[in-house]
Protein backbone atom coordinates (compact mmCIF):
# COMPACT_ATOMS: atom_id res chain seq x y z
CA UNK A 1 0.00 0.00 0.00
CA UNK A 2 1.33 3.45 -1.01
CA UNK A 3 1.40 5.68 2.08
CA UNK A 4 2.95 8.71 0.40
CA UNK A 5 1.06 11.97 0.66
CA UNK A 6 -0.28 12.97 -2.79
CA UNK A 7 0.06 16.63 -1.74
CA UNK A 8 3.69 16.50 -0.59
CA UNK A 9 4.83 19.02 -3.22
CA UNK A 10 1.99 21.46 -2.49
CA UNK A 11 2.30 21.53 1.31
CA UNK A 12 5.03 24.18 1.48
CA UNK A 13 2.95 26.56 -0.63
CA UNK A 14 -0.25 25.79 1.29
CA UNK A 15 1.60 26.41 4.55
CA UNK A 16 2.36 29.96 3.42
CA UNK A 17 -1.24 30.46 2.30
CA UNK A 18 -2.63 29.36 5.67
CA UNK A 19 -0.16 31.58 7.48
CA UNK A 20 -0.62 34.75 5.46
CA UNK A 21 -4.00 34.73 3.69
CA UNK A 22 -7.64 35.45 4.43
CA UNK A 23 -9.00 31.89 4.93
CA UNK A 24 -12.43 30.86 3.66
CA UNK A 25 -14.25 27.55 3.37
CA UNK A 26 -17.41 26.86 1.39
CA UNK A 27 -19.07 23.78 2.86
CA UNK A 28 -21.87 21.78 1.22
CA UNK A 29 -24.02 18.80 2.17
CA UNK A 30 -21.28 16.29 1.33
CA UNK A 31 -19.54 17.15 4.59
CA UNK A 32 -22.54 15.99 6.66
CA UNK A 33 -22.73 12.72 4.75
CA UNK A 34 -23.13 9.84 5.48
CA UNK A 35 -25.32 10.84 8.44
CA UNK A 36 -27.49 13.22 6.43
CA UNK A 37 -28.37 12.36 2.85
CA UNK A 38 -27.94 14.68 -0.11
CA UNK A 39 -30.88 16.29 -1.93
CA UNK A 40 -30.85 14.19 -5.08
CA UNK A 41 -33.64 15.39 -7.42
CA UNK A 42 -35.86 17.03 -4.80
CA UNK A 43 -35.03 20.49 -6.16
CA UNK A 44 -36.16 19.43 -9.65
CA UNK A 45 -39.38 17.86 -8.34
CA UNK A 46 -40.35 20.87 -6.21
CA UNK A 47 -39.63 23.25 -9.06
CA UNK A 48 -41.73 21.21 -11.52
CA UNK A 49 -44.57 21.00 -9.00
CA UNK A 50 -44.50 24.78 -8.51
CA UNK A 51 -44.74 25.26 -12.27
CA UNK A 52 -47.73 22.90 -12.70
CA UNK A 53 -50.93 24.99 -12.66
CA UNK A 54 -53.29 22.17 -13.66
CA UNK A 55 -53.45 20.28 -10.36
CA UNK A 56 -56.24 20.37 -7.81
CA UNK A 57 -55.08 22.47 -4.86
CA UNK A 58 -55.52 19.69 -2.28
CA UNK A 59 -53.59 17.21 -4.42
CA UNK A 60 -50.86 19.74 -5.08
CA UNK A 61 -50.57 20.54 -1.36
CA UNK A 62 -50.33 16.83 -0.56
CA UNK A 63 -47.50 16.31 -3.05
CA UNK A 64 -45.79 19.49 -1.86
CA UNK A 65 -46.03 18.30 1.75
CA UNK A 66 -44.63 14.91 0.72
CA UNK A 67 -41.66 16.55 -1.00
CA UNK A 68 -41.12 18.83 2.00
CA UNK A 69 -41.34 15.76 4.20
CA UNK A 70 -38.74 13.90 2.13
CA UNK A 71 -36.35 16.87 2.22
CA UNK A 72 -36.97 17.30 5.93
CA UNK A 73 -36.33 13.61 6.62
CA UNK A 74 -33.10 13.66 4.59
CA UNK A 75 -31.58 16.91 5.83
CA UNK A 76 -33.20 17.97 9.10
CA UNK A 77 -35.11 15.43 11.17
CA UNK A 78 -32.15 13.65 12.72
CA UNK A 79 -30.60 16.85 14.05
CA UNK A 80 -32.16 15.76 17.33
CA UNK A 81 -29.55 12.96 17.41
CA UNK A 82 -26.76 15.43 16.60
CA UNK A 83 -27.95 17.69 19.42
CA UNK A 84 -27.88 14.78 21.90
CA UNK A 85 -24.60 13.30 20.67
CA UNK A 86 -21.82 12.76 23.23
CA UNK A 87 -19.07 10.41 24.34
CA UNK A 88 -18.13 9.00 20.93
CA UNK A 89 -14.93 6.99 20.68
CA UNK A 90 -12.35 9.06 18.80
CA UNK A 91 -12.03 6.34 16.17
CA UNK A 92 -13.05 6.38 12.51
CA UNK A 93 -15.26 3.38 11.69
CA UNK A 94 -14.10 1.99 8.34
CA UNK A 95 -17.48 0.82 7.05
CA UNK A 96 -20.25 2.47 9.08
CA UNK A 97 -23.57 0.68 8.71
CA UNK A 98 -25.73 1.74 11.64
CA UNK A 99 -27.17 5.20 12.21
CA UNK A 100 -25.02 5.61 15.33
CA UNK A 101 -21.84 4.66 13.46
CA UNK A 102 -22.61 7.15 10.69
CA UNK A 103 -23.24 9.85 13.27
CA UNK A 104 -19.98 8.97 15.04
CA UNK A 105 -17.95 9.23 11.82
CA UNK A 106 -19.55 12.51 10.74
CA UNK A 107 -19.10 13.97 14.23
CA UNK A 108 -15.43 12.94 14.23
CA UNK A 109 -14.88 14.51 10.80
CA UNK A 110 -16.23 17.89 11.91
CA UNK A 111 -14.45 17.65 15.26
CA UNK A 112 -11.02 16.89 13.79
CA UNK A 113 -11.50 19.56 11.12
CA UNK A 114 -12.33 22.34 13.60
CA UNK A 115 -9.84 21.25 16.24
CA UNK A 116 -6.93 21.02 13.79
CA UNK A 117 -7.81 24.27 12.06
CA UNK A 118 -7.98 25.95 15.46
CA UNK A 119 -4.42 24.83 16.22
CA UNK A 120 -3.25 26.14 12.85
CA UNK A 121 -4.80 29.52 13.67
CA UNK A 122 -3.18 29.58 17.12
CA UNK A 123 0.20 29.16 15.46
CA UNK A 124 -0.36 31.90 12.90
CA UNK A 125 2.61 34.27 13.07
CA UNK A 126 1.52 36.96 10.64
CA UNK A 127 0.74 40.39 12.11
CA UNK A 128 -1.14 41.50 9.00
CA UNK A 129 -4.02 39.00 9.17
CA UNK A 130 -6.26 38.07 12.09
CA UNK A 131 -6.78 34.61 13.52
CA UNK A 132 -10.13 34.03 11.90
CA UNK A 133 -11.64 31.59 9.43
CA UNK A 134 -14.85 32.20 7.49
CA UNK A 135 -17.05 29.10 7.29
CA UNK A 136 -19.68 29.65 4.60
CA UNK A 137 -22.11 26.75 4.47
CA UNK A 138 -25.33 25.87 2.67
CA UNK A 139 -26.04 23.20 5.28
CA UNK A 140 -28.99 23.83 7.59
CA UNK A 141 -27.95 21.15 10.11
CA UNK A 142 -26.25 21.85 13.45
CA UNK A 143 -22.99 19.89 13.16
CA UNK A 144 -20.85 23.05 13.18
CA UNK A 145 -22.68 24.56 16.15
CA UNK A 146 -22.62 21.29 18.09
CA UNK A 147 -18.89 20.64 17.67
CA UNK A 148 -17.88 24.28 18.19
CA UNK A 149 -19.83 24.17 21.45
CA UNK A 150 -18.43 20.78 22.50
CA UNK A 151 -14.86 21.97 21.85
CA UNK A 152 -15.51 25.30 23.57
CA UNK A 153 -14.22 27.27 20.58
CA UNK A 154 -14.88 30.95 19.91
CA UNK A 155 -17.22 31.87 17.08
CA UNK A 156 -19.48 34.47 15.51
CA UNK A 157 -22.76 33.07 14.16
CA UNK A 158 -24.57 36.39 13.65
CA UNK A 159 -26.54 36.25 16.91
CA UNK A 160 -26.34 38.52 19.92
CA UNK A 161 -28.31 38.52 23.16
CA UNK A 162 -29.00 36.12 26.01
CA UNK A 163 -32.73 35.51 26.37
CA UNK A 164 -33.61 36.98 22.99
CA UNK A 165 -30.86 36.03 20.57
CA UNK A 166 -31.25 38.22 17.48
CA UNK A 167 -29.48 37.84 14.14
CA UNK A 168 -27.56 40.72 12.59
CA UNK A 169 -24.73 40.76 10.08
CA UNK A 170 -23.01 43.36 12.26
CA UNK A 171 -22.29 40.56 14.74
CA UNK A 172 -19.82 38.93 12.35
CA UNK A 173 -16.11 39.69 12.20
CA UNK A 174 -15.73 40.34 15.93
CA UNK A 175 -12.27 39.55 17.25
CA UNK A 176 -11.50 37.98 20.64
CA UNK A 177 -8.45 38.68 22.78
CA UNK A 178 -7.24 37.16 26.03
CA UNK A 179 -5.35 39.14 28.65
CA UNK A 180 -3.28 37.49 31.35
CA UNK A 181 -4.46 37.90 34.93
CA UNK A 182 -1.27 39.38 36.35
CA UNK A 183 0.41 41.11 33.40
CA UNK A 184 -0.69 43.13 30.40
CA UNK A 185 0.09 40.41 27.88
CA UNK A 186 -2.63 40.22 25.25
CA UNK A 187 -3.09 37.44 22.70
CA UNK A 188 -5.65 37.08 19.92
CA UNK A 189 -7.85 33.98 20.16
CA UNK A 190 -8.86 32.01 17.03
CA UNK A 191 -12.44 32.69 15.92
CA UNK A 192 -14.76 30.98 13.45
CA UNK A 193 -17.21 33.13 11.51
CA UNK A 194 -20.08 30.73 10.78
CA UNK A 195 -22.25 32.03 7.96
CA UNK A 196 -25.20 29.73 7.20
CA UNK A 197 -26.19 30.98 3.76
CA UNK A 198 -29.30 28.79 3.50
CA UNK A 199 -30.45 29.39 7.05
CA UNK A 200 -30.71 26.92 9.89
CA UNK A 201 -33.18 24.60 11.60
CA UNK A 202 -32.62 26.64 14.79
CA UNK A 203 -33.78 29.95 13.27
CA UNK A 204 -37.26 31.46 13.54
CA UNK A 205 -38.75 34.66 12.15
CA UNK A 206 -40.35 36.56 15.04
CA UNK A 207 -41.92 39.75 13.70
CA UNK A 208 -39.15 41.27 11.61
CA UNK A 209 -36.30 39.58 13.51
CA UNK A 210 -34.56 36.28 12.90
CA UNK A 211 -34.11 34.74 16.32
CA UNK A 212 -32.30 31.67 17.59
CA UNK A 213 -34.88 29.21 18.96
CA UNK A 214 -32.96 25.97 19.35
CA UNK A 215 -34.55 22.59 18.66
CA UNK A 216 -38.17 23.34 19.64
CA UNK A 217 -39.51 23.58 16.08
CA UNK A 218 -37.76 20.38 14.98
CA UNK A 219 -39.39 18.49 17.85
CA UNK A 220 -42.79 19.87 16.85
CA UNK A 221 -42.37 18.96 13.16
CA UNK A 222 -41.13 15.48 14.06
CA UNK A 223 -44.44 14.82 15.83
CA UNK A 224 -46.50 16.21 12.93
CA UNK A 225 -44.68 14.34 10.18
CA UNK A 226 -45.31 11.01 11.89
CA UNK A 227 -49.07 11.69 11.82
CA UNK A 228 -49.35 13.19 8.33
CA UNK A 229 -49.40 10.00 6.18
CA UNK A 230 -47.19 11.56 3.51
CA UNK A 231 -45.81 9.82 0.43
CA UNK A 232 -42.24 8.65 0.88
CA UNK A 233 -40.87 10.15 -2.34
CA UNK A 234 -37.31 8.97 -1.69
CA UNK A 235 -38.51 5.38 -1.17
CA UNK A 236 -40.56 5.55 -4.38
CA UNK A 237 -37.57 6.98 -6.23
CA UNK A 238 -35.34 4.13 -5.01
CA UNK A 239 -37.93 1.54 -6.11
CA UNK A 240 -38.17 3.02 -9.62
CA UNK A 241 -34.40 3.24 -9.87
CA UNK A 242 -34.09 -0.47 -9.06
CA UNK A 243 -36.81 -1.39 -11.54
CA UNK A 244 -35.99 0.94 -14.45
CA UNK A 245 -32.60 2.50 -13.74
CA UNK A 246 -34.19 5.97 -13.84
CA UNK A 247 -35.29 8.49 -11.22
CA UNK A 248 -38.93 9.09 -10.44
CA UNK A 249 -40.51 11.99 -12.33
CA UNK A 250 -42.90 14.51 -10.86
CA UNK A 251 -45.57 13.01 -13.14
CA UNK A 252 -45.05 9.61 -11.51
CA UNK A 253 -45.22 11.20 -8.06
CA UNK A 254 -48.52 12.80 -9.03
CA UNK A 255 -49.88 9.45 -10.17
CA UNK A 256 -48.85 7.86 -6.86
CA UNK A 257 -50.60 10.66 -4.97
CA UNK A 258 -53.77 10.14 -6.98
CA UNK A 259 -53.93 6.55 -5.69
CA UNK A 260 -54.52 7.84 -2.15
CA UNK A 261 -58.28 7.57 -1.69
CA UNK A 262 -58.75 10.13 1.08
CA UNK A 263 -56.06 12.77 1.02
CA UNK A 264 -55.01 13.62 4.58
CA UNK A 265 -55.08 17.20 5.81
CA UNK A 266 -51.47 18.38 5.54
CA UNK A 267 -52.10 22.06 6.28
CA UNK A 268 -50.74 21.88 9.84
CA UNK A 269 -47.56 20.18 8.66
CA UNK A 270 -46.99 22.70 5.85
CA UNK A 271 -47.71 25.63 8.18
CA UNK A 272 -45.26 24.37 10.80
CA UNK A 273 -42.62 23.38 8.23
CA UNK A 274 -42.70 26.81 6.60
CA UNK A 275 -41.81 28.40 9.94
CA UNK A 276 -38.32 27.00 9.38
CA UNK A 277 -35.98 29.75 8.25
CA UNK A 278 -34.27 27.65 5.60
CA UNK A 279 -33.94 28.07 1.86
CA UNK A 280 -36.06 25.37 0.26
CA UNK A 281 -34.47 23.48 -2.63
CA UNK A 282 -36.38 24.96 -5.56
CA UNK A 283 -35.25 27.02 -8.52
CA UNK A 284 -37.40 29.83 -7.10
CA UNK A 285 -35.84 29.50 -3.64
CA UNK A 286 -34.72 33.11 -3.63
CA UNK A 287 -38.24 34.50 -4.15
CA UNK A 288 -40.21 32.61 -1.52
CA UNK A 289 -37.87 32.79 1.46
CA UNK A 290 -39.00 35.11 4.26
CA UNK A 291 -35.38 35.96 5.06
CA UNK A 292 -34.69 37.07 1.50
CA UNK A 293 -32.74 40.15 2.59
CA UNK A 294 -30.56 38.21 5.03
CA UNK A 295 -29.80 35.62 2.36
CA UNK A 296 -28.60 38.21 -0.14
CA UNK A 297 -26.60 40.07 2.51
CA UNK A 298 -24.74 36.87 3.40
CA UNK A 299 -24.06 36.25 -0.28
CA UNK A 300 -22.65 39.76 -0.47
CA UNK A 301 -20.42 39.00 2.53
CA UNK A 302 -19.24 35.87 0.70
CA UNK A 303 -18.45 37.93 -2.40
CA UNK A 304 -16.65 40.60 -0.36
CA UNK A 305 -14.39 38.06 1.35
CA UNK A 306 -13.39 36.56 -2.00
CA UNK A 307 -12.57 40.01 -3.36
CA UNK A 308 -10.05 40.68 -0.58
CA UNK A 309 -6.40 40.62 -1.52
CA UNK A 310 -4.61 37.34 -0.79
CA UNK A 311 -7.67 35.24 -0.02
CA UNK A 312 -7.98 31.47 -0.25
CA UNK A 313 -11.14 29.43 -0.61
CA UNK A 314 -11.46 25.70 -0.04
CA UNK A 315 -14.69 24.24 -1.41
CA UNK A 316 -15.71 20.96 0.25
CA UNK A 317 -18.77 18.73 -0.04
CA UNK A 318 -20.19 21.12 -2.62
CA UNK A 319 -20.88 20.06 -6.20
CA UNK A 320 -21.18 23.64 -7.58
CA UNK A 321 -24.84 22.99 -8.48
CA UNK A 322 -26.10 26.19 -6.81
CA UNK A 323 -26.02 28.66 -9.69
CA UNK A 324 -25.99 31.80 -7.52
CA UNK A 325 -23.03 30.71 -5.42
CA UNK A 326 -21.28 29.34 -8.51
CA UNK A 327 -21.70 32.68 -10.29
CA UNK A 328 -20.38 34.72 -7.35
CA UNK A 329 -17.41 32.38 -6.91
CA UNK A 330 -16.28 32.55 -10.52
CA UNK A 331 -16.84 36.29 -10.80
CA UNK A 332 -14.38 36.66 -7.90
CA UNK A 333 -11.98 34.18 -9.52
CA UNK A 334 -11.97 36.27 -12.70
CA UNK A 335 -11.69 39.67 -11.00
CA UNK A 336 -9.26 38.90 -8.15
CA UNK A 337 -5.91 37.53 -9.40
CA UNK A 338 -4.67 37.09 -5.81
CA UNK A 339 -7.55 34.73 -4.91
CA UNK A 340 -6.67 31.02 -4.77
CA UNK A 341 -9.52 28.49 -4.97
CA UNK A 342 -9.27 24.77 -4.24
CA UNK A 343 -12.28 22.61 -5.16
CA UNK A 344 -12.25 19.28 -3.35
CA UNK A 345 -13.98 16.35 -5.06
CA UNK A 346 -15.17 13.23 -3.28
CA UNK A 347 -14.61 11.17 -6.44
CA UNK A 348 -11.47 11.27 -8.57
CA UNK A 349 -13.49 11.81 -11.75
CA UNK A 350 -15.17 14.92 -10.26
CA UNK A 351 -17.89 14.29 -12.84
CA UNK A 352 -20.65 16.09 -10.89
CA UNK A 353 -18.53 19.20 -10.36
CA UNK A 354 -17.33 19.28 -13.98
CA UNK A 355 -20.89 18.79 -15.29
CA UNK A 356 -22.29 21.61 -13.13
CA UNK A 357 -19.52 23.97 -14.21
CA UNK A 358 -20.03 22.98 -17.84
CA UNK A 359 -23.66 24.14 -17.60
CA UNK A 360 -22.18 27.67 -17.33
CA UNK A 361 -19.52 26.94 -19.97
CA UNK A 362 -16.83 26.96 -17.28
CA UNK A 363 -13.63 25.00 -17.95
CA UNK A 364 -11.25 24.88 -14.97
CA UNK A 365 -8.29 24.70 -17.36
CA UNK A 366 -9.00 28.34 -18.27
CA UNK A 367 -8.18 29.61 -14.76
CA UNK A 368 -4.68 29.92 -13.27
CA UNK A 369 -5.96 30.42 -9.72
CA UNK A 370 -8.30 27.40 -9.41
CA UNK A 371 -7.17 23.90 -8.53
CA UNK A 372 -9.26 20.73 -8.48
CA UNK A 373 -8.29 18.49 -5.55
CA UNK A 374 -9.27 14.98 -6.58
CA UNK A 375 -6.36 12.62 -5.77
CA UNK A 376 -8.47 9.45 -5.44
CA UNK A 377 -12.01 8.18 -4.94
CA UNK A 378 -13.73 8.77 -1.59
CA UNK A 379 -11.68 11.87 -0.73
CA UNK A 380 -13.71 12.69 2.38
CA UNK A 381 -13.23 15.31 5.08
CA UNK A 382 -11.26 12.71 7.03
CA UNK A 383 -8.85 12.32 4.10
CA UNK A 384 -8.61 16.11 3.77
CA UNK A 385 -7.58 16.31 7.42
CA UNK A 386 -5.17 13.37 7.15
CA UNK A 387 -3.41 14.52 3.96
CA UNK A 388 -3.64 18.31 4.25
CA UNK A 389 -4.52 19.76 7.67
CA UNK A 390 -2.48 17.38 9.88
CA UNK A 391 0.71 17.77 7.78
CA UNK A 392 0.20 21.55 7.63
CA UNK A 393 -0.13 21.77 11.40
CA UNK A 394 2.97 19.60 11.90
CA UNK A 395 4.98 21.72 9.48
CA UNK A 396 3.85 25.02 11.05
CA UNK A 397 4.62 23.80 14.59
CA UNK A 398 8.05 22.47 13.62
CA UNK A 399 9.29 25.90 12.51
Amino acid sequence: MDNTNPFEKELANWKNLFQDCNINFLIGSGLSSPFFGTLGNIEIWLTQLDEDTSLDIDLKDYIKASLYGSYYTIAMRDNIDVYKAKDFDDVLIEKPSTKEEKLSNTYKGYKDFLRTLNQILYNRRSNTVNKQVNLFTTNVDIFFEKIIDDLNLHYNDGFNGIFRKRFSLSNFKKSFYQKSLHYDNIAEIPVYNLLKIHGSITWRLIGTEIQFKGMALIKSINELIDDSELLDIVKLDNAIWKAKGTNITIAESIEEAKKVKDLPDVSNFIQEYEKLQVVNPTKEKFKDTTFNKTYYEMLRLYANELEKENSILYIMGFSMADEHIRDITFRAIKSNPTLKVFICSYMESASDIIANLKSDSIDLNDFHNVELINPFDYFSINKFIEHILFPLLHSIKSN
